[in-house]
Formats: C-alpha cells, sequence, structure tokens
C-alpha cells in the first residue's frame, strides 16, 4: 500500500507543470484536491492499520512548531471585525467612501489569502507524504528516478516545440517569451528552476552510482572502462536526462536560474568531493564527462543565454525593492496579508520608475513574504525552512549510505533558495509541490536508520 500511495503522489508531482505549471485557479484547485485526497487516503489506512509513523513527529518537532506558527497568524489575518485597532486602515476607508459597514481584517484580500493558504496546505501534504512514504530506501530511490524521468519528459518536450519553431505552450500561442524555451510554463525562470531541480536530481544520481561502482584501488585506465562498461550502461537514461536538461536550461536563457542552478551543483560536487577517499577517486570520471558535456552543450545551445549574459544593467525589479522596503515598514509588524502583494503595493508604486502595468509580484520572495505576513510571522516560516534544510546538513555527516538523498536536500534548496532573492518561481505551484517533494524524502533519509527515535 506504501508503494501505490507513492506512485500517486509521484503522478500528481509529474502532472503538476502540465497545466501552465499549475499557475491558474483550476490547476492548483484540482492539485489542492488530489493531494488532500490522497492524504485523507493515507491516513485512514494508517490509522485503520494502526501503523507507528515511519518519521515520528517528534523528529520535525522544532520546524513544525514554527511552520504552525505561521499558519495561525494567516487565519488571525482573516478574523473579521478584529479589535485593538489591528485592521488594516483600508477597511474604513473604503466604509467611508460607500457608506458600508463591513468588519476589518488585517488582510485587506480575504478571498485571496484564503486561496494562498490553501495552496500552503497543499504543499505541507506533499511534504508530508513523502516525508513519510520515502522513509524506506527502496523507496527513496525509486521517487528520484522517477522525478528524473520526469524532468527529462518536460526537457524533451519543450525542446521539441522550441526547435520545431512552434511559438506554442500547449495548444496556446505564447503570449510572452517568445524565443524562449519555456516547456510547459509560462515563464522561462520559471521552467529554467523546475529544470534545475531535475538537474540536480540526475547529477547527484550519476556521482551516486560512480561512487558505488568504485572497487578499491585501481588504475585511472580501469577506472576509465569500467565507467564506460558499467555506469554508462546502466544509467544511459540518467546521462541522457541529464543532457537534455541541461540543453533545455540553456535555451530558457534565465540568467538567475542558470547561475542559481550551477551553484547548487556546485554544492553537490563539494559534498561528493569531501568523500572523495572512499570514492576511490572515480567520482572525477562522471564530474569530468558531465563537465565536456556541459561545455559542449553551452557551445552549441548557449548562445541566447550567452547575449542576455551581457546585458545586466538594472531595471525595473531593483525600483520594486526599494518600492516593497517601504511598504514593509509600515506592515513590520501585523503585515498585509497573505497573497496580498498585487493590492498594497499599487498604493506605493513610483510609475515614474516602474512604468504602466500591473506589478503582481515583488520578484524577491523574501520582500513579498515579509510584506504579506509581516516580519515575525515571516521569520517563523523562513526559519522553519531552514530547519529542514539542516536536517538535511547533518544527514550527509551521520548517514553512512545513501548519503546522496540528504544532498539532493541541500542542494535543491540552495537553488529555491539564490533564485527567490530575483524571482517568484516557489510562488508557481508545480515547482512549490516539486520542491516540497524532493525535501521530504530528503529529510526523510537524512535520520540514520541505527538512531532509532
Amino acid at each position: 500500500m506504501e508503494r501505490i500511495f507513492l506512485s500517486i503522489l509521484i503522478a500528481i508531482v509529474a502532472i503538476a507543470p502540465l497545466p501552465l505549471g499549475s499557475n491558474r485557479p483550476l490547476g492548483w484547485s484540482l492539485l489542492a484536491l488530489a493531494v488532500g485526497v490522497l492524504l485523507f487516503s493515507w491516513s485512514v489506512f494508517y490509522l485503520w492499520t494502526r501503523r507507528a509513523l515511519p518519521v515520528p513527529i517528534k523528529r520535525i518537532r522544532g520546524p513544525l512548531i514554527l511552520f504552525s506558527l505561521a499558519c495561525a497568524w494567516v487565519l488571525i489575518q482573516l478574523i473579521p471585525g478584529i479589535p485593538f485597532g489591528m485592521a488594516h486602515p483600508g477597511w474604513q476607508e473604503m466604509n467611508n467612501f460607500f457608506g458600508s459597514d463591513v468588519p476589518g481584517r488585517i488582510t485587506i484580500d480575504p478571498d485571496w489569502t484564503l486561496t494562498i493558504f490553501m495552496r500552503w496546505i497543499t504543499y505541507a501534504g506533499v511534504f508530508w507524504l513523502a516525508l513519510q512514504l520515502g522513509r524506506d530506501r527502496a523507496a527513496a530511490g525509486f521517487a528520484l528516478k522517477s522525478f528524473v524521468w520526469i524532468g527529462g519528459a518536460y526537457a524533451l518536450y519543450g525542446l521539441v516545440a522550441h526547435l520545431s519553431g512552434s511559438e506554442t505552450i500547449l495548444f496556446y500561442d505564447k503570449w510572452v517569451y517568445a524565443g524562449a524555451l519555456t516547456s510547459t510554463f509560462v515563464n522561462r525562470n520559471s521552467y529554467a528552476t523546475f529544470a534545475g531541480l531535475g538537474l540536480i536530481v540526475t547529477v547527484a544520481l550519476l556521482l551516486k552510482g560512480a561512487q558505488s561502482n568504485s572497487t578499491g584501488s585501481i588504475s585511472l585506465h580501469e577506472r576509465i572502462l569500467k565507467f564506460l562498461t558499467v555506469s554508462l550502461s546502466r544509467s544511459s537514461y540518467i546521462y541522457l536526462a541529464a543532457f537534455l536538461l541541461i540543453t533545455a536550461l540553456l535555451l530558457t536563457g534565465s540568467r538567475a536560474g542558470s547561475l542559481a542552478t550551477l551553484l547548487a551543483l556546485l554544492t553537490v560536487s563539494f559534498f561528493f568531493l569531501r568523500k572523495k577517499r572512499r570514492a576511490g577517486g572515480s567520482i572525477a570520471i562522471p564530474i569530468a564527462l558531465i563537465g565536456i558535456v556541459g561545455v559542449a552543450v553551452v557551445s552549441l545551445s548557449g548562445d541566447f543565454l550567452l547575449k542576455r549574459l551581457t546585458d545586466l544593467a538594472p531595471g525595473e525589479r531593483q525600483a520594486t525593492y526599494v518600492q516593497s522596503y517601504e511598504v514593509i515598514k509600515d506592515h513590520s509588524l501585523l503585515g498585509s496579508g497573505l497573497g496580498s502583494f498585487p493590492q498594497i503595493f499599487q498604493l506605493y508604486r513610483n510609475d515614474g520608475l516602474l512604468g504602466w502595468g500591473l506589478w503582481d509580484k515583488a520578484h524577491n520572495t523574501y520582500l513579498e513574504s515579509t510584506l504579506e505576513l509581516g516580519i515575525p510571522a515571516a521569520l517563523s516560516l523562513h526559519l522553519a525552512l531552514l530547519w529542514f534544510v539542516w536536517i538535511c546538513w547533518k544527514g550527509v555527516g551521520e548517514r553512512s549510505r545513501d548519503r546522496h538523498i540528504p544532498i539532493i536536500g541541500v542542494a535543491v534548496s540552495v537553488l529555491i533558495a539564490l533564485h527567490s532573492l530575483v524571482d517568484f518561481s516557489l510562488q508557481i505551484p508545480a515547482i512549490a509541490v516539486a520542491y516540497t517533494f524532493l525535501l521530504g524524502i530528503a529529510v526523510s533519509q537524512s535520520f540514520s536508520f541505527r538512531r532509532r527515535g
């Protein structure tokens, strides 16, 4: 039954990017429904069979409390008629203008706050299921290999659509980012993050395979021969996925996405090279091969990215950061309400700096969450995620086998954390689901099996 539940969860992760990254009401609503039904079914199964949780709650007590505090604050933001002058003054201004008597709340957009909170719970459900279902070593390996197939499939679709000259996303004509590869996502930066997640898992599995195939001290010639006959033959689909993902990532033209992925891959290489003695030096062979392939792909497919890298002049995003900071100063404690950035930002924006159009994202997830939640709640949320990353970091040192899984948890978090400084990829449901899925498995495999709670 656990394998059935895990297979369904993997299917949800696989389908999530299909409807424009699930970044439309129908997409994220169906995603929440699917995760909710799966979570309910899994809970009934465990209650009925009276099984102990594979990962006890006390293992993640600290970050769970922090996340719960952030969720509790969002619910407080939704309370109508909240006393002590905590309601946003915009409600009183509206009542004065229209002569109405609508009870005030901390959030200025209750409907959107509820929608984003529903998405929060969806991501938490994916993390919880991955945490519990990924405790078994074989199940965790199956999940990661499945994610390689998922990433490779979306990269292949994106390459076919892009190289054929079809400026479409599924059945829709592109309305933005013409000439850039976006796969099934609208925003090239969002797909770059998704491709980066797949590439990190792919490279980690390749290095793990090379490490497993090491057998003592053998000559360089014998290592290369063994690598070509064993590793390439057994992991050919992983190398193919890596090639597809690298090419697709470069053709997105996403500067921040490519740089964040590169730094995350360096994180993976750092952890593996720390154990070079145990690996017998065999890790250098696949790393060198990946480097050679990477240089070849860049020379063939990286022109678009290289042209964009030459255009690094500061633009409207910096002005957005400055004005977001002004909003935070006025809402530092209570926030303006989860998901309220598009509404509250318009009251502070400087059209001379930002030009025309609606700015519905701050292009910095940290600034946006602080603006909406207030500093205390945003800090609680960010510390919860950081705590999970710390668990993975410790797991790299504590685990004697399958260290590559907590390494993946740290590396994908590096990618997400860096890209969130300049974009909003984590606010795309399909990417948030993929990240929480990988992080849940990584946290689950960060605890040593010899140390039972």
